[in-house]
Formats: structure tokens, C-alpha cells, sequence
């Protein structure tokens, strides 16, 4: 997407690959919730106490069944990711940055990139939905 620049021109604002962000989030009715898993691209309903998986990434993400509640979604995100948290090996590291310190010939350190985009990515397309859905909200109301 571009977007207007200071000073006139433009400049790339945002990288969007596709529609998934408006597709799910349309899905969400008066009492559900829906958001995306963006590590494995899983997009999930939220009725009440219940998860339920919206794309086949999301089926994947709960071991294929069909819903699970709230707590046991919970359990499964702890397990997927307590080990990137902060204060873990992979954040003490420098990895939840993108980066990982690299030596040098001369013993120092320096960051090398690891991923492209990978939690910035990740950010924008949280933040896009929810604006999204508030958006779509604010026009219904």
C-alpha cells in the first residue's frame, strides 16, 4: 500500500499478501471474535468459551479438531511459543528481535538478520484486522 509522503510523493506505507485479513475478520457476528495465529498463518472464531478454526492452518493448529475451549487454545499457544518468551533463552539470544548476535573474527558481536519482516509482519497483520473489524463495527452501528 502506499501512502502519502512528507513533502509530497510516496512512499510504501505497508505489504499486504492477499485478503485473509478482511475474509476472516468479516466472518465475526454480535458475540464472537475472530483473530489470527500469524506464526502459523491459522485464522480462529472465538463463541463464548469455544475456538474454533476458521482455515486449514487453524485446523492444524488444534490437531485437527473441530473446536476446543478457550483454556485448552491457551494451553496449546503456551506450548507452541513459552519458550520464545521474554526472559528465554531465544529472548536473552537476541532472536525475538529478527536478529542474532553473529561473531566476528575479532571476537565482537553484531547483529545479523534472521527473518524479514517476521514479527513486524506479524504486528501489522494483528493490527489490521482488529481495525478492520472495528471498522466494519462503527459501519454497522
Amino acid at each position: 500500500m502506499l501512502a502519502p509522503a512528507q513533502g509530497g510523493g510516496w512512499h510504501l506505507a505497508a505489504v499486504r499478501d492477499g485478503d485473509s485479513d478482511a475474509t476472516y475478520a468479516s466472518k465475526a457476528t454480535v458475540g464472537t471474535l475472530v483473530f489470527s495465529e500469524p506464526q502459523i498463518r491459522g485464522w480462529y472464531q472465538l463463541k463464548l468459551n469455544t475456538v474454533e478454526p476458521l482455515n486449514d492452518q487453524a485446523r492444524q493448529g488444534l490437531n485437527g479438531q473441530a473446536s476446543v475451549s478457550l483454556s485448552d487454545y491457551q494451553k496449546l499457544v503456551k506450548a507452541r511459543y513459552a519458550d520464545k518468551l521474554p526472559g528465554s533463552e531465544y529472548d536473552t539470544k537476541g532472536y525475538t528481535s529478527g536478529y542474532s548476535p553473529q561473531r566476528k573474527a575479532d571476537g565482537s558481536s553484531s547483529p545479523t538478520p534472521l527473518i524479514a519482516g517476521g514479527s513486524g509482519a506479524a504486528l501489522a497483520l494483528a493490527g489490521g484486522a482488529l481495525a478492520l473489524r472495528r471498522r466494519q463495527r462503527a459501519s454497522t452501528a
